[in-house]
């Protein structure tokens, strides 16, 4: 992430009055981390854990800020932690040098200690340098990371010998100038093997739903794989080294889908033990709305058919796909919107929520 944004996120420190930073020593480093705990923790509950690990010259605040994974793990009930490189960077390849494995796995056993985390289902996840550290933790720490999740970056740890099955899911922009695209294939044919999956990937194209981000998304799905697996890598089109679905935009950021939420939509299907049975958070509720009045002139009302687990968009494009109307992040099951200034004519509401997406065509008066 690049440095020059450290003033500005400085000044957004306020917002994370809620997320507190700790250390702990390991190998005789004073190790720090952020740690936010979900709302409405109960005690008396097991909770997973995603370790969100920040990239080359980031630090745990921009990565907390950046992904804005405290709201999944709000809405999803997930204790979310993010660790500090010393100065900056993270081990990746070298046997040699400051020991990141360690601290992660200690980092591991301090916040089970102080709450009651799930050890079968810690994930960890990271952006760019934060991506290749969570691919070394899949290789090393196999016993202990039920899934991992790369944002824009690579295996670099050789030789990889996990001691089981580790399901992967990689997001990379085509367009990316600090970690290129070309290494994509050899880092994804790795884990397919690693994981004895089907050598020939699913290819779907993806809605290419905000017109106005200059990029669309492509998924190859590689599975099932040994153990109920699975290797999945997002190709954003044309994206450059930016996490999609990022409310801060640096250069071309997707926005079709929002990465922090399809991380957890993947970590939610998976155990140490394997699959827990869920394709994934929206297929145990899967949200679509009502509209009406339609036709409509002025205000009309959005209503899900159930309260939404976390935070959805709503948009309303023309018959030619551009976008006339958006509201994001909404948490609210209904809602108004005022359609007086839309032009009459026919359209077509996209309701986004994780993974899902529902359609419906409504005419304006």
């Amino acid at each position: 992430m690049k440095k020059t944004l450290l003033t500005i996120f400085a000044l957004i420190t306020f917002i994370f009055a809620f997320s507190q930073e700790f250390s702990l020593t390991h190998d005789g480093l004073t190790r720090t981390y952020r740690l936010h705990i979900p709302d409405g923790y109960n005690a008396d509950s097991l909770y997973p854990l995603v370790i969100n690990m920040h990239g080359l010259g980031s630090n745990a605040l921009e990565q907390e800020f950046y992904t804005a994974f405290n709201d999944v793990g709000d809405s999803a009930g997930v204790v979310i932690a993010y660790p500090n490189g010393i100065n900056e960077t993270w081990n990746v390849s070298s046997t040699t040098g400051t020991d990141d494995v360690g601290f992660i796995s200690a980092l591991i056993d301090t916040i089970d200690y102080q709450y009651n985390i799930n050890l079968n289902r810690v994930y960890a996840t990271g952006m760019s340098m934060g991506g290749f550290m969570s691919y070394r933790l899949a290789c090393e720490l196999a016993d202990r990371i039920a899934a991992i999740a790369s944002v824009t970056g690579l295996q670099a740890f050789y030789p990889c010998n996990p001691d089981r099955p580790v399901p992967v899911v990689q997001f990379h922009g085509t367009a990316d100038p600090v970690v290129p695209y070309t290494g994509v294939p050899t880092t994804i044919s790795n884990w397919v093997n690693y994981n004895l999956c089907p050598s020939t990937p699913v290819i779907t194209d993806l809605p290419d739903i905000d017109t106005n981000d200059n990029s669309t998304v492509t998924v190859s799905y590689y599975g099932p794989c040994e153990e109920s697996t699975e290797v999945i890598l997002y190709t954003i089109i044309n994206g450059e080294h930016t996490w999609p679905g990022a409310s801060y935009i640096i250069g071309v950021t997707n926005q079709d889908i929002k990465a922090s939420y399809e991380i957890w939509n993947f970590f939610n299907k998976y155990t140490l033990q394997g699959s827990t049975g869920l394709e994934s958070e929206t297929d145990v509720q899967k949200i679509a709305c009502a509209f009406y009045p339609n036709p409509v002139k002025n205000l009309a009302t959005v209503e899900l058919t159930q309260k939404p687990l976390y935070q959805f968009d709503f948009r309303i494009f023309d018959m030619t796909g551009k976008l006339v109307l958006e509201q994001k992040r909404m948490i609210e099951s209904r809602f108004l919107i005022d359609c007086s200034q839309i032009p009459g004519g026919f359209y077509i509401a996209v309701l986004s929520y994780g993974t899902e997406q529902s359609y419906q065509k409504i005419i304006i008066q």
